[in-house]
């Protein structure tokens, strides 16, 4: 196939999943597959009339590891004060790994919309009054806290026995524990064999270091906790979360974060890819070195412009210098809704209100066609993994992280220096361009162009013209566009914003379906529609 496979690097497409649910003493579950390389298998033979050697069959089976979770008994618990309660909920999560160098799970406390909070959050705390609740392993005295524990739940053939080779083995207190019942049932990374306290960063907890899991059965193991209440605590509503993650192969896999680009894109060759995590909402994404020289996200964008917090309220999500590609402030397009903090160097912009994301089911009554406002909307009943995700969309206003764009007037393609310079991306990354440099020169600012080039062979009309732009390694998806709250062209046409402006009214974009490739398009008065987004890497 002639593509490096790095670590944590696959060159074919392999799908991730995602799970979550909300509870009191709530854990949520975003279930992130890296996978690292093709199994391929060759068969051939010949005939022995014709002796022909054209006869071959090629079967690429890519890794695919995916997790199910279920839900037992909710984490719900009411406990008076003084008390502690363990064993409070049990979820079941199912491991399914053609790997055959196993996985690690990780876990992280992700509380009020915040990794690494292990804390529960309590509906009482004000500015002054800070109620939460740490993790610690306390069952009784002034302070009070929760814990996790995982247990593993096949028991392969165990028959009764004791003994490693049975799953189950005696402790230096004489105890019998569970190790790896059965051949596919995988280990508990100590001490979270026992309540422990929530980890306040990606922790491995659970290991499976070599061999694949059944299809048929998967690999399982368990999650609960447990809450010491002390009589000082005031009386409420308590929430927590925890995140797993599952990396693989067993052998040193790495939490990649698009944020730290800069760390990791110099071990990319032209052809490897890399699925990488999102620090401000931790959804995964494809993303690929192209022929360009340049690393693509290689699926849509889907960062939701707000959110709903755990009192059921709408919130828009506010975005900073630290993790989204927020340069420039102030600016005519940069000043509504940004701050800029002197101590921290840190610029922050909250979108306004036009920009939540609303949820399409046919059509979004949230949604107008403005050049001037932000919005963004998410179609729910289409795919949302993998490279095929539809994404979300976004007006270009959205797209380019302003809360009014009606200052950005005059066309830019023949200099982009002038473009706008903030975009929804995350920090080390950015909107493409589009520019008059010919798609022919090595290093071309016109950055779709240049692609269509590279992979398509520059076509743009055509039976057939715009195909081999939704295939391996672009994975550009037919999503349609938003426009009068409803999704136009949806598996018919692909529309993706760059930043560059063509008028008042405009900004280019690629359009391709399947007779017609514009790689620098201008749509007329387009601003308002909603396109996809895809960033490439600084």
């Amino acid at each position: 196939m002639g593509h490096k496979v790095k670590q944590a690097l696959v060159n074919s497409r392999v799908d991730f999943f995602y799970y979550a649910f909300r509870n009191v003493l709530l854990v949520s579950i975003p279930l992130l597959i890296f996978s690292v390389l093709i199994l391929g298998l060759n068969v051939s033979h010949s005939s022995a009339a014709e002796l022909s050697s054209a006869d071959s069959v090629n079967i690429s089976i890519p890794t695919s590891c995916t997790l199910v979770s279920d839900i037992n008994n909710a984490h719900n618990a009411s406990i008076i004060n003084g008390r502690y309660v363990s064993d409070i909920g049990k979820t079941t999560i199912t491991t399914y790994c053609n790997d055959e160098n196993g996985y690690v799970v990780y876990a992280s406390g992700f509380s009020n919309n915040e990794l690494g909070n292990n804390k529960l959050i309590s509906d009482r705390s004000t500015s002054t009054n800070n109620y939460d609740i740490s993790t610690g392993t306390a069952t009784s005295g002034p302070i009070s806290a929760w814990t996790m524990k995982l247990s593993t739940t096949n028991v392969g053939n165990l028959g009764g026995e004791t003994g490693e080779e049975y799953g189950y083995i005696t402790n230096n207190d004489g105890n019998v524990v569970q190790t790896n019942q059965g051949s596919d049932t995988p280990s508990i990374i100590p001490p979270y064999n026992e309540y422990s306290a929530v980890p306040n960063g990606w922790t491995p907890v659970i290991s499976k270091p070599s061999g694949t899991v059944a299809s048929t059965t998967g690999s399982s193991f368990s999650t609960t906790y447990a809450a010491y209440i002390s009589t000082a605590q005031p009386s409420g509503s308590y929430t927590g979360q925890v995140r797993y993650l599952i990396a693989h192969p067993y052998t040193g896999p790495s939490v990649l974060y698009m944020q730290d680009v800069a760390n990791w894109k110099d071990t990319l060759n032209v052809g490897d890819t890399a699925l990488v995590l999102d620090r401000r909402d931790y959804k995964a994404y494809w993303v690929t070195k192209l022929k360009d020289g340049h690393i693509w996200m290689t699926q849509n964008l889907a960062i939701d412009l707000s959110y709903v917090d755990g009192a059921g309220n709408t919130v828009m999500r506010t975005f900073t210098s630290n993790d989204t590609d927020l340069v420039d402030y102030p600016s005519a397009a940069y000043t509504d809704g940004y701050s800029y903090d002197e101590n921290t160097q840190v610029i922050t912009w909250i979108p306004k209100n036009t920009a939540i994301t609303s949820t399409i089911r046919g059509t979004s009554p949230d949604w107008a066609n403005s050049n001037v406002y932000p919005y963004s909307a998410k179609k729910v009943d289409g795919p949302s993994t993998g490279h095929e995700s539809l994404g979300n969309y976004y007006n270009w206003t959205a797209a380019i992280a302003s809360s009014n764009s009606s200052s950005l007037t005059q066309n830019t393609s023949s200099d982009i220096s002038k473009n706008p310079q903030n975009s929804i991306c995350p920090k080390g990354w950015r909107l493409p361009t589009i520019s008059n440099q010919a798609n022919t020169l090595p290093g071309s600012t016109n950055e779709f162009g240049r692609l269509n080039q590279l992979y398509n062979d520059g076509q743009t009309y055509g039976t057939g013209s715009g195909a081999k732009l939704m295939e391996s390694p672009l994975w550009f998806v037919r999503s349609g566009f938003m426009s009068n709250g409803s999704i136009n062209g949806f598996d018919n046409r692909g529309d993706y914003w760059s930043n560059t402006i063509c008028s008042s009214g405009c900004a280019f974009n690629l359009y391709f379906s399947t007779n017609v490739v514009g790689p620098a398009d201008n749509g007329g008065n387009n601003r308002g529609y909603g396109r996809s987004v895809r960033c490439v890497a600084q």
